[in-house]
């Protein structure tokens, strides 16, 4: 059985990174490959997603996994980045790295890359990704960028959640809204391990356009964290403030698509949460923290609209959905576009595979 290694964000308490894992263990398992992942938790890792798991931090059992696989897949999800922090490019790049030293072909998979905005970064994204059997990115601004930096041959796709399948549940009579702190500004310290520095004028703004929104529509409000350590107290903060009440929810893994599809109209800043919208073909308000979300917004056409994150942006929340709550359809179109160029990711695993040596290419 060919064995692949994967190396991206897994494992942790993200729930956006876990779908994007989850759709590439789909097409990996379907192609009769054993998978294995580095794992931020790999107990967890091998109990949720039924693949081996390694410590992300042991680097001689990375060394050793590396040499033991016949490929390796970087991706997917938002490893090329170096706005959050300083240390994400080698950190993420320097599996590519052992990858070449030992011989083993690797592909580069669905990935966003963005910001990057400091030469060493671009440097190191560049000989990073070099000698990749293939290289797509989840979106059209993501390999624009990669060409930039002088990747070359990069391919666009789409993100690997949208190869799981659509949550079959009906609209519910309520807005689900997906929100994060603040973030910005690049730092030393991962997002993750950062406090909440969401200034209070957001936090009120916020509660301000989630309450205009709800008498807007008369849908109540129901704030979904997609990474529960951080976002449901922040959803609390925003509760705490609102003058209608709202409900709060942290779902598994398993439960999370189903949660963002019970709803009329999602508003995220989360961009797994406006994916979460794509896949339920709910129109989405999408708060623009990131290139990502931006990209993410400009496919939706008339079911999507882009907010700034900020406290002015917040407040036009209710004018915004009364611009797309009609256009469910537009996204249904949408979805199914993105899920057919999705599948250019296959495109890209089956050339690794070939050229690994093996892996059954379902037909």
């Amino acid at each position: 059985m060919t064995r692949v290694l994967v190396a991206a964000w897994v494992g942790s308490t993200n729930l956006g990174d876990e779908l994007v894992f989850a759709g590439l263990r789909r097409k990996l398992v379907a192609r009769g490959v054993a998978v294995a992942a580095l794992s931020v938790d790999p107990r967890g890792t091998a109990a949720t997603h039924g693949v081996q798991a390694l410590d992300h931090r042991d680097l001689g059992g990375l060394v050793h996994a590396v040499g033991e696989a016949d490929a390796v897949v970087f991706g997917g999800g938002g490893l090329l980045q170096d706005e959050t922090s300083l240390l994400n490019l080698p950190y993420h790049l320097s599996r590519l790295q052992v990858a070449r030293r030992r011989h083993t072909p690797f592909a580069v998979v669905g990935v966003g890359a963005g910001r990057l905005d400091t030469r060493l970064g671009r440097a190191l994204v560049r000989r990073g990704l070099r000698s990749a059997v293939a290289v797509s990115a989840r979106d059209t601004a993501s390999a624009r960028l990669l060409g930039e930096v002088g990747v070359e041959g990069v391919r666009v796709s789409a993100d690997l959640a949208l190869a799981l399948d659509p949550p079959p549940v009906q609209p519910a009579d309520r807005l689900v809204a997906c929100l994060r702190p603040w973030s910005a500004g690049r730092k030393r310290v991962p997002a993750g391990l950062r406090a909440d520095t969401t200034p209070p004028a957001v936090v009120h703004a916020a509660a301000r356009g989630l309450d205009e929104a709800a008498s807007a529509t008369g849908l109540p409000v129901h704030l979904v964290a997609l990474q529960a350590d951080r976002d449901d107290a922040f959803h609390r903060r925003v509760a705490e403030r609102m003058r209608t009440p709202a409900t709060t929810a942290s779902p598994s893994l398993a439960g999370v698509l189903v949660e963002v599809a019970r709803s009329r109209a999602v508003v995220a800043m989360r961009y797994h949460g406006g994916i979460g919208a794509v896949l339920g073909g709910r129109p989405c308000v999408l708060v623009g923290y990131a290139p990502k979300v931006d990209a993410l917004a400009g496919e939706l056409g008339p079911g999507g609209a882009l907010l700034p994150w900020s406290a002015e942006g917040m407040t036009g929340v209710a004018g915004a959905l009364g611009g797309v709550m009609r256009h469910a359809d537009a996204v249904v179109e949408a979805r199914e576009r993105l899920r057919a160029r999705e599948r250019g990711n296959d495109a890209v695993l089956d050339e690794l595979l070939a050229t690994g040596g093996g892996g059954r290419v379902p037909s």
